[in-house]
């Protein structure tokens, strides 16, 4: 009968050893490093490998990360193994510490043995609640420019704000929101996005953009001045759709930038011009009505004196009875805009 050379148990699983002492010797699991997680609590991203990546679920983060500190066996096989983090209730918040014991179920199966030996362990992991450096900024009111808005209505205002909060995730963010005569003043922590963010609302809304820039500080270890800058946005009067009168003629806006692309709605002849040196008033209102008549000519129903006219702009256009079109009536006659 073999004898335990260890303890003198009348029985042998290897290497003249009983399997308690095999296995104190040779566990499946030989070491595993310590595991500390941070934690941002602000935007849900953990810090692993040098970079910040968002998670949904904490014990997932776990799991990841403490698979990657095991280190098996090399003579076992390892059939399979478990992670359980056993996450107690916590508070997120900065430098919040929480101890999460993880238990290891580990499935193995050692040189010349068909049954898988069972081993169980449990790991202590340190999560770290703090702040990233995006959302440090952030808190601390760091900024690194401002959108300046002047003479803008509050639908400008609200898509700015909106656009800019749907950035978060890529670490920008709006520090201060300050009115100021005449607008509004947007600090945000990205130089590169409120050029983005400016193009946006001049191409959504018409205006001009300017943009300014003032040395905030000295980068000693790159050797290069440091900037932040103003971008100013100022709304046109005029929006894309709108009809124009100018000199007696009426003109539909194209595209809005620091001149007003138009389309004369008579002769359909694209042109561009600048506001500022031409005497504009709006056309009458844009209004909504139906065609009342479409053989042997097309007619529209006058949305005032619901006469049924003919307009003045007819262009080899297919119409329906009762279909919905957009007109401007201007010195009493009727003209398409759409």
């Amino acid at each position: 009968m073999e004898i335990c050379t260890e303890c003198g148990k009348k029985e042998v699983f290897l290497d003249g050893l009983c399997k308690k002492c095999y296995l104190n010797k040779n566990p499946l699991l030989i070491s595993f490093k310590p595991v500390k997680i941070l934690v941002c609590f602000f935007c849900r991203k953990y810090f692993s490998k040098g970079k910040w990546t968002r998670f949904r679920k904490l014990e997932d983060v776990i799991k990841d990360i403490v698979q990657k500190r095991l280190v098996f066996n090399d003579d076992a096989r390892i059939n399979s193994f478990k992670i359980r983090p056993v996450i107690p209730k916590y508070r997120e918040g900065p430098n919040v510490k929480v101890n999460i014991e993880t238990e290891i179920t580990v499935f193995g199966t050692y040189p010349g043995k068909k049954r898988p030996v069972k081993e169980e362990y449990a790991l202590s992991v340190k999560v770290i609640f703090i702040l990233c450096p995006r959302c440090s900024r952030h808190k601390s009111g760091y900024f690194e420019g401002i959108l300046q808005l002047r003479d803008v209505d509050d639908e400008v205002i609200d898509y700015a704000v909106d656009e800019a909060r749907k950035q978060n995730q890529r670490g920008i963010f709006i520090t201060k929101k300050l009115k100021v005569r005449n607008g509004f003043d947007i600090y945000l922590t990205k130089r590169g996005y409120i050029h983005e963010l400016a193009r946006e609302l001049l191409n959504k809304f018409g205006g001009e953009i300017k943009a300014s820039k003032k040395l905030f500080s000295r980068d000693k270890l790159r050797s290069r001045d440091i900037y932040r800058i103003n971008v100013l946005f100022r709304q046109s009067k005029f929006r894309k759709g709108d009809i124009l009168n100018i000199d007696g003629e009426l003109f539909k806006v194209k595209n809005i930038d620091k001149n007003i692309t138009i389309i004369n709605i008579k002769t359909g002849k694209k042109t561009s011009i600048m506001p500022k040196h031409l005497k504009i008033r709006a056309a009458e209102e844009v209004k909504e009505t139906i065609v009342s008549l479409v053989f042997p000519h097309v007619e529209i129903l006058h949305p005032e004196t619901f006469q049924s006219v003919k307009p003045e702009n007819i262009k080899n256009r297919k119409f329906k009875v009762n279909q919905k079109v957009r007109v401007v009536v201007s010195d009493g006659k009727l003209w398409l805009v759409d």
